[in-house]
């Protein structure tokens, strides 16, 4: 799924109202049909979901649309796992809402946030915010190949040229790097928390994934109970192959005309075979997200 993670300097600004730009800005972000995130941080983990319903509210009543919101419960200078070069955040958002982070967006006012998202491996817009490139990066910056946009505005309609382009002639730039499968280990307790707001996130919050070591353990006991249920099955037509007369035709659909090693190795490989493909049309479905909670 393909989303705008949309810091939330870009839409909140810390002191007074906002102006007609940035309130086209929010209207524009609303517009874009795409899954929209709104990011952020509290200072009390306590606090994090109610500041952030307290966001997403006010955005939506300057005209936005947000469907969740990824809060960070620690301090500004806490050092945590959630910005810069530990995107936290994002990795917490795609796990949630199984996004595509080389199709996704982060608009920030930072070179944190810039970082946070060639990290993450989305794609990076600057918003200036009346200030000049100099001002936020400094005379020396490592990264220059991402969009900088005056306002919130012309930063959505970056994201609107994009995305007409992509769906006409394809991707109209290289992959960013992938981020790392799993999110490093933070230094301080505590993981971002995750509020879907609207029905989609909920729905796409609540989708059912199986990690590959989930899956792992899964077949595991598929494999040891499958073994031990043949074993019982086993003993008891034994005991009734002794004990019991069957009819003529019973010869034949127990294969007794083969010998018994062939028979063995027969029954095997049709029983790897069957859980095989049960086991694939699992994780098939699985993968498409159709196993979900009603």
């Amino acid at each position: 799924m393909k989303a705008v993670l949309v810091m939330r300097g870009c839409v909140l600004p810390a002191k007074g109202e906002g102006s007609g730009e940035e309130k086209a800005g929010l209207r524009a972000l609303a517009e874009t049909g795409l899954f929209t995130i709104l990011l952020g941080t509290a200072p009390d983990a306590t606090a994090s979901s109610g500041a952030g319903n307290r966001a997403a509210a006010a955005v939506e009543a300057a005209g936005g649309r947000v469907d969740a919101v990824v809060w960070c419960p620690h301090a500004s200078d806490a050092g945590c796992g959630c910005w810069g070069e530990r995107p936290g955040l994002i990795l917490e958002a795609a796990n949630r809402f199984d996004l595509q982070r080389n199709d996704c967006y982060l608009i920030g006012t930072t070179p944190t946030d810039m970082e946070m998202a060639v990290a993450a491996g989305v794609r990076p817009i600057l918003v200036l915010e009346g200030r000049t490139i100099g001002e936020i990066m400094g005379d020396s910056c490592e990264r220059k190949d991402f969009p900088v946009a005056r306002t919130l505005a012309q930063a959505m309609e970056y994201v609107r040229v994009e995305e007409e382009t992509t769906a006409q002639i394809g991707r109209p730039r290289q992959n960013l790097p992938p981020a790392p499968a799993e999110e490093p280990n933070s230094p301080i307790a505590g993981s971002p928390t995750v509020l879907p707001i609207s029905s989609a996130a909920v729905a796409a919050s609540r989708r059912t994934r199986l990690r590959p070591r989930e899956v792992g353990r899964w077949l595991s006991f598929l494999v040891v109970g499958g073994v031990w249920l043949s074993l019982g099955i086993a003993y008891l037509l034994t005991h009734l192959y002794r004990e019991q007369r069957f009819p003529e035709v019973v010869w034949y659909i127990t294969l007794q005309f083969i010998p018994r090693v062939a028979r063995g190795v027969l029954f095997i490989l049709t029983g790897v075979a069957v859980v095989v493909l049960a086991s694939w049309s699992f994780l098939h479905t699985v993968s498409n997200g159709q196993l979900k909670r009603r």
